[in-house]
């Protein structure tokens, strides 16, 4: 049923500024984009410094982010999760025709090229599951019983890198070929998805630790979860594994590959003599200073200072990847002893600086000299702070799980963290060390859980008024072992005053939360990815777009549970007013039903169940259908929905006339509750 959503008449790039400004505003945005150039994201965090800081963005600015002028301007459709960051590519020349190009890379192992200003369909997909199929989240993780911090497959789930010069993109594919795992690296052409190599990834080192044989411990691809943002400098790829719950024997690895050959130049058990220490990042990638020596951090594992270093920042040497120099806090028995990982967040290196700032799960900031890391102890880092405030949220957990993002404001350095439980705090660099308090604190405080937020800035380099802080976080519920709703929130980054969030339209919805995928953004658009099989492009746009046909149009239905939750509350436009704004029925066989009051032709139905409200993710639709009518008396099915546990569900279906939308209830929810409850029905056209 699916067909490619209807796009939006936007503006042009070059032409943004004339449509919502003056003439002149026009004229300095192409002279001052003819002196930069377009903008690039070839790896995580947008550069190999991890700074999560576009600083060539002329077209966004806190002037005309705002609701009216920036918003949703089309999705795009994927065949999975989109677990790896959004990478840009401008001027690609492809068979003549030269486009600027996002790339998505979903756990179905499926790689896609989409035109980056239309969308539209793919310029090209290619499927890498071969012979085989993706792992299935029920097949790792037994450590948990249950594990879900996958929902259903995991395939391409670290973010590729592109290396411009060859137009070669790396990822690692996941695979489950006759009963057997297997992971590789593949390189394609970034123009055509042509094959350029593969390598079956495998290594083994001397070590007597968990699992070894024979005095070597052997990589293994079952147990292995490729995680952190693959990285590339000088002609190697280094990739980096952590594990699946902490399911064993496991090891953190590195291996390095020469990019040109794929040819296995170095390998690194991180715990060779014992076990754990898995390279998470919060799936961030390594970072490189500037003689090229590469940054991980590791999580819980045995530490000794020689052979094993879990609960460490390691500076590591390419391409054979010996361990040069590491820091590891004092307290790494504690954090051990309680799961609070040292290495839950990437590290990034401050702008105009040797200094490395690194998260951890206790939401402390560790500030790290590159020129010497110290090894053993608190007292040999630079600062150590404690950047998430555990007195907001006191009995909750206060964790790290993003890379910070740094920004020189005309008021200083900031280093931008948002942990989890608590709110976004910018903290101002003096030269030295890390100013507190903080010197500016955000108004948003997300729901209780993981992650906090997933942060980027944009600016035009350090000028007035042209900062952005844009971050992803949940909209409700814990994004810890569930699929959630998410928000995109635009805030100014000189005041962390709220410019904008996705929740202020029903339209501008960024769907299910991709924790581990920051927003992009990349010359005057902003790139989300979604657990809802979707990427949303945000930028901005000329007058009101994509109405909501529903909105406050008659509806009808079954008995309500009670007076006030009636069917004309799920045609208002507003999903945050508490229990009693949504349409709620026992039944039996609840329906909803809205005329649209004339036949008009629609392509895109969206539910917004229960969690969308704020209630328990429990109570979501769990089956139903979507049915359309031209005269009110015969319906037609074109959505039919069973095993549901998402918030908001999005239908693309194809163009058809309709005057009546109705939705019917089969299962009302997830847990046996018989009352149905629906916060929205929204109806959109071409």
């Amino acid at each position: 049923m699916k067909s490619p959503l209807a796009r939006w008449n936007v503006c042009l790039v070059a032409l943004v500024a004339a449509c919502v400004g003056p003439r002149r505003d026009r004229s300095e945005n192409v002279k001052r984009k003819a002196e930069l150039g377009t903008v690039d994201v070839l790896t995580r965090n947008y550069d190999n410094q991890r700074s999560g800081a576009n600083l060539r963005e002329i077209v966004l600015k806190p002037s005309n982010v705002g609701t009216g002028t920036f918003g949703k301007l089309f999705q795009v459709d994927v065949d999975d999760e989109v677990y790896a960051g959004i990478l840009y590519a401008s001027g690609v020349d492809m068979g003549g025709a030269v486009h600027d190009v996002f790339y998505v890379a979903t756990v179905n192992n499926t790689v896609y090229a989409f035109d980056a200003a239309a969308g539209g369909n793919p310029l090209w997909q290619r499927n890498f599951n071969g012979p085989g199929r993706p792992t299935h989240a029920s097949e790792v993780g037994q450590s948990c019983g249950f594990y879900a911090d996958f929902s259903d497959n995991i395939g391409i789930v670290g973010t590729p890198v592109i290396d411009r010069a060859s137009m070669t993109m790396f990822f690692v594919a996941r695979t489950v070929e006759s009963g057997n795992t297997v992971q590789r690296l593949r390189a394609v052409d970034i123009a055509t998805g042509g094959d350029r190599g593969s390598a079956v990834i495998a290594a083994s080192t001397p070590g007597a630790g968990a699992g070894s044989s024979e005095g070597n411990v052997a990589f293994d691809a079952t147990l292995a979860n490729q995680r952190p943002g693959l990285g590339l400098s000088a002609g190697v790829v280094t990739i980096g594994w952590s594990s699946f719950c902490d399911t064993g024997p496991y090891h953190g690895w590195l291996i390095a590959y020469d990019a040109a050959t794929l040819a296995q130049v170095g390998a690194i058990d991180v715990t060779p003599d014992g076990s754990q220490a898995g390279i998470w990042m919060a799936g961030a990638a390594p970072l490189y200073d500037g003689a090229g020596n590469l940054y991980v951090s590791t999580g819980n594992g045995d530490f000794d200072g020689r052979t094993n270093f879990g609960e460490s920042l390691l500076e590591v040497e390419p391409p054979g990847l010996g361990v040069r120099d590491f820091f590891t806090p004092s307290n790494f028995d504690d954090l051990n002893g309680g799961d609070t990982d040292f290495g839950s967040g990437g590290p990034i290196l401050l702008p105009g600086t040797n200094l490395i700032a690194t998260g951890s799960k206790e939401g402390k900031i560790y500030l790290l000299s590159s020129d010497g890391l110290g090894h053993l102890g608190d007292a040999q880092a630079v600062q150590v702070l404690q950047a998430v405030d555990l007195a907001t949220r006191p009995d909750q957990t206060h964790h790290i799980h993003n890379t910070p993002v740094a920004w020189t404001s005309p008021q200083g350095l900031n280093l931008y963290v948002w942990g989890e439980n608590d709110f976004l705090h910018a903290y101002r660099f003096d030269g030295t060390r890390l100013e507190t308090p903080a010197a500016l604190t955000g108004p948003v405080l997300p729901p209780v859980g993981m992650p906090g937020g997933m942060m980027t800035v944009s600016a035009d380099g350090s000028n007035a008024g042209t900062g952005v802080l844009w971050a992803t976080a949940p909209r409700s519920g814990d994004a810890n072992h569930d699929v959630v709703p998410g928000v995109l929130h635009a805030f100014d980054a000189e005041t962390l005053a709220l410019l904008w969030q996705s929740t202020m339209l029903p339209a501008d919805d960024t769907l299910a939360f991709s924790k581990g995928s920051p927003p992009v953004v990349a010359n005057g658009r902003v790139y989300v990815a979604s657990l809802s099989h979707a990427v949303s492009v945000y930028g901005l746009r000329a007058g009101d777009t994509r109405p909501n046909l529903a909105l406050g149009r008659p509806a009808t239905g079954t008995d309500p549970c009670a007076p006030t939750e009636t069917p004309d509350k799920a045609v208002n436009g507003s999903v945050s007013g508490g229990l009693g704004d949504k349409f709620c029925s026992f039944g039996p066989e609840p329906f909803l039903q809205i005329d649209l009051g004339a036949v008009v032709t629609i392509n895109q139905l969206v539910v917004r169940h229960a969690g969308a409200g704020g209630e328990d993710t429990a109570l979501d639709t769990r089956d139903f259908d979507l049915q359309v009518s031209t005269d009110g008396a015969t319906f037609a099915t074109v959505v039919a929905v069973s095993g549901n546990s998402a918030d908001v569900t999005t239908h693309p279906i194809d163009e058809t006339s309709a005057r009546f939308v109705r939705l019917e209830v089969i299962t009302p929810t997830q847990n046996g509750d018989t009352a149905a409850r629906l916060y929205e029905l929204e109806v959109y056209g071409p």
